[in-house]
């Protein structure tokens, strides 16, 4: 059933994953990371991003909860208010915010 299905995702989330060879993983990012587009790489171990790239949680506004692991891997790099805040208000913050609050760790070209 519904726990078994969540379980198997659970074991098999690319996040997981990610997380267990964070120490050689960079992610470098660009443009709009939406959602997933920045949740699975806040596992990384090193995130970058090009100066015109935003972030954003809309998950909520369509009925959603971040589903891609969004809410631990951000929440370890941000805190937990600054999560909470980002999914409630589906806000786009850009890279400078970004690498203030430690989402991100360098904007690069």
């Amino acid at each position: 059933g519904g726990a078994e299905a969540h379980r198997v995702r659970s074991l098999r989330h690319p996040g997981r994953e990610l997380a267990a060879v964070a120490d050689r993983v960079h992610c470098h990012l660009h443009s709009a990371c939406i959602g997933s587009g920045i949740e699975i790489p806040a596992f990384a171990g090193r995130v970058s991003a090009a100066p015109t790239t935003f972030f954003q949680l809309p998950e909520l506004g369509m009925g959603l909860i971040p589903g891609a692991g969004g809410c631990v891997s951000i929440a370890r790099r941000i805190g937990r208010q600054r999560t909470a805040w980002l999914v409630l208000s589906g806000s786009r913050i850009n890279a400078r915010t970004a690498l203030d609050w430690g989402l991100i760790d360098a904007i690069e070209n």
